[in-house]
């Protein structure tokens, strides 16, 4: 802000001194100064509201235009403007925003988590604290637990909303694993060597390829011992060998020998559709009954899980320092995170996905709607999952551990 004054003086020429200041005053009413979600919604009224996520997902897409942009022209009169954009993109323009001093910019709501959360936190792109302005976080989140209060270890202090549930969740046909699903490292490592080729797994820094070697590490280490690991790659290396040395033992069983290896999820479900493989993964819990209700995946294939747990995380949204319009992102979130809003997002047509609610803050009545969508999909209880996951490792260690993969598994 002192900064931006400063610009404005200087361009006194053009501005007298009370305009500033009338300028000053309008600015901090309009966008930083909403003390609560009806203070939020009063002042939002007739604002076009901006969604900045990852375009690929069609199911995803379909819902926000479907589902979203409907209620909050009908309950709010605001519109939603959907953005197709990798998040990669999204932080190099709020960071070029905020390096030309872009006080109003385009970007509104954020889609995002993990390193790319640390990433645009330490550099002040995100506006907050934003839940305590959300009426769905207090109403409907665990705002105590893990995933409220940290994302890959970095602590959220309030600058992100949850959004979505994810969970490494492997995916195979139980009439190739006779002898039963693969539930440990030692098991998969077996089984690739009975059956050459028929596993791989897609190379980092694809985000869930990185899990799936993040997975392996901590079920060989101990989540314990990555996640006490100093965040240096020389210190990491001696904790983490053992992982790494599994990856290389298990490599000339792998789909072409692992000398190369799929590039994104789709190619990796594409080739265990086909048959070229006898594994696939996805880090949506619901991922293997909306293969089947798609018939992409046989009514033969079944969730499973390592017994030492996977690596599980949620998404978020947040809101960005430029957004121009910031009580109508805050009313947005709001919709997107409520419980009815979730509910259809948890249907089949648009994508399973399992909301980030508190089981206990639910009717009884929604927690069995909820359990109600996902029987007999071929995917395990929602309990089994919870009981089963792994808390993410800080963000700061993930691209050390891709390059550590890199350099000790790739070009070995």
């Amino acid at each position: 802000m002192k900064k931006w004054l400063i610009g404005m003086l200087t361009a006194g020429m053009l501005f007298s001194l009370a305009a500033c200041k009338t300028s000053e005053k309008k600015e901090t009413t309009s966008t930083e100064s909403i003390s609560n979600f009806s203070e939020a919604v009063k002042k939002s009224k007739g604002d076009t509201v901006t969604f900045y996520g990852y375009g690929g997902d069609e199911k995803a897409n379909a819902w926000v235009d479907e589902v979203i942009t409907p209620a909050m022209k009908e309950k709010y009169d605001i519109t939603v403007k959907r953005v197709p954009m990798d998040i990669d993109q999204i932080l190099n323009k709020l960071t070029t925003e905020k390096e030309a001093g872009t006080k109003k910019g385009d970007i509104d709501v954020v889609w995002i988590n993990g390193e790319n959360f640390y990433t645009a936190k330490q550099a002040k792109l995100l506006y907050g604290p934003i839940t305590n302005k959300i009426e769905s976080f207090d109403k409907l989140m665990d705002v105590e637990g893990h995933n409220s209060n940290y994302d890959f270890g970095v602590k959220i202090d309030g600058y992100e909303v949850p959004y979505g549930s994810a969970q490494l969740v492997f995916a195979g046909n139980k009439d190739k694993f006779k002898a039963g699903f693969p539930t440990d490292t030692q098991a998969l490592l077996e089984y690739a060597k009975a059956n050459p080729g028929k596993i791989t797994y897609t190379a980092p820094p694809e985000f869930t390829g990185s899990a799936f070697i993040r997975n392996v590490i901590c079920d060989i280490v101990g989540y314990d011992k990555v996640e006490k690991a100093a965040a240096n790659k020389e210190d990491l290396y001696k904790v983490i060998k053992p992982g790494l040395d599994y990856l290389n033992e298990i490599k000339p069983y792998l789909w072409q020998e692992g000398t190369t290896y799929p590039t994104t999820p789709a190619e990796l479900d594409q080739m265990f559709a086909a048959g070229q493989i006898d594994m696939s993964y996805s880090y949506s819990q619901m991922h293997v009954a909306e293969k089947r209700s798609d018939n992409e995946f046989s009514a033969t294939t079944e969730s499973f899980l390592f017994d030492k747990g996977t690596i599980a995380n949620q998404n978020y949204l947040a809101i960005a320092n430029t957004s121009k319009t910031k009580a109508a992102a805050l009313v947005l979130i709001n919709e997107m995170t409520s419980e009815s809003a979730q509910l259809k997002k948890a249907e089949a047509k648009y994508g399973y996905s399992i909301p980030p609610f508190d089981t206990k803050k639910l009717s009884e009545k929604t927690n069995q709607a909820l359990n109600d969508l996902y029987k007999n999909q071929g995917v395990l209880s929602l309990e089994e999952m919870q009981e089963k996951q792994i808390p993410e490792l800080q963000a700061e260690k993930i691209p050390m551990i891709e390059a550590l993969w890199k350099e000790h598994v790739l070009h070995e």
